[in-house]
């Protein structure tokens, strides 16, 4: 999914009712973020649009509302949309209200767009655990749930890029999962610079 979890439980049990007789479940998280031709993170031009816009507009509109209530710095975001009117609006609400006690630390990171989509991973992730740890009858319906979570960059030229940020695979006769990204992708990226310090990444990608 590259959209934000607002399924819950009952989504992930709609999700869960699709598998085969003793199949496996695998889950693909990736919250988005779009870098321009000039490498500004947070905007993009897409595709029959003279304009350049926001990606993830939702995750930096929440910032956006978070900086008018003084719950984080003012910085000049890359751009600016214009303001949303409308008074249903439960994703951004939902948002705001989960980003706002992981933003301790954005003065000290490289880019502040760049922070909030690694704190939107974190934010999905645990989302997504929660699902399955509430699932009691998760393993009456799959032998083994994989969930592959990461980051994915849309870009107007050359393709979208998937940054990997975690495999797991949990089968039934199992109490922890197995961790199989390095086996698969390799050695975890240095997230150093552009969160600023260990404890932001460790907010971002272990909860």
């Amino acid at each position: 999914m590259k959209a934000f979890t607002l399924g819950g439980l009952a989504g992930f049990g709609a999700y869960l009712h699709h598998v085969p007789d003793d199949g496996k479940l695998l889950i693909l998280f990736a919250p988005h973020v779009g870098i321009d031709e000039e490498g500004r993170v947070g905007s993009l031009q897409r595709d029959g649009q003279a304009a350049v816009s926001t990606a993830c507009g939702a995750a930096i509109g929440a910032y956006k509302e978070l900086q008018k209530r003084g719950k984080t710095k003012e910085d000049d975001l890359v751009v600016f949309q214009q303001e949303n009117s409308r008074q249903f609006d439960p994703q951004l609400k939902e948002i705001i209200a989960l980003l706002a006690p992981r933003l301790k630390g954005i003065e000290n990171s490289e880019d502040s767009i760049a922070f909030i989509t690694y704190q939107m991973y974190g934010i999905i992730r645990e989302l997504i655990q929660s699902c399955i740890v509430d699932t009691k009858d998760l393993f009456d319906s799959a032998s083994e749930v994989a969930v592959v979570g990461g980051i994915m960059v849309n870009r107007r030229k050359g393709g979208d890029f998937f940054q990997p940020l975690s495999f797991e695979s949990l089968r039934r006769e199992q109490s922890a999962p197995d961790d199989l990204f390095e086996e698969a992708f390799g050695k975890k990226p240095d997230l150093l610079k552009v969160m600023g310090s260990q404890e932001a990444i460790d907010r971002a990608l272990l909860g």
